[in-house]
């Protein structure tokens, strides 16, 4: 995986994880790259600086999928396996501690922050523009690098 530098239209800096720069172009194009902080598509990449780790365990989810790829762009297959690992293992967590509303995100994520349903942990699906709606209401929530579902997609 590639971690990129990115920024919407709006100046909102963030990263995305990619296999490859067309896997980005491809999924940019497709509307399916958004900024996690105001939901606009029109995303491109920023400069950044390849990391290579020398020696000590990764501190987070972001360093291990940095740690597995190598400064001449080619990846390790051992720190990528742990990425994919340590990502799998956020995914399984999400899922356990949260229920799926699919399209009715807005929905419920509303009636939460207006209290009139119990407060509970939430995932589903947003486009971007109810994203939007819901970041202008002061609702908080995070867009997730990947499928929660994924690698299993069940």
């Amino acid at each position: 995986m590639i971690v990129y530098n990115l920024a919407c239209k709006q100046g909102h800096v963030f990263e995305g994880w990619f296999k490859s720069p067309s896997d980005f172009e491809n999924q940019r194009d497709r509307g399916l790259v958004e900024c996690p902080i105001c939901g606009d598509c029109a995303v491109e990449r920023k400069l950044h600086a390849p990391r290579v780790n020398v020696g000590a365990a990764p501190t987070s989810r972001a360093s291990a999928v940095e740690d597995a790829t190598l400064s001449d762009g080619n990846v390790h297959p051992e720190r990528l396996a742990k990425a994919l690992a340590a990502m799998a293992e956020f995914a399984v967590r999400v899922r356990e501690n949260t229920e799926n509303v699919g399209e009715r995100f807005a929905e419920e994520a509303r009636a939460m922050h207006y209290g009139e349903i119990p407060h509970r942990g939430i995932r589903g699906r947003a486009d971007a523009e109810t994203a939007a709606e819901l970041r202008e209401e002061g609702i908080e929530f995070q867009a997730l690098p990947f499928p929660v579902d994924w690698p299993s997609l069940n």
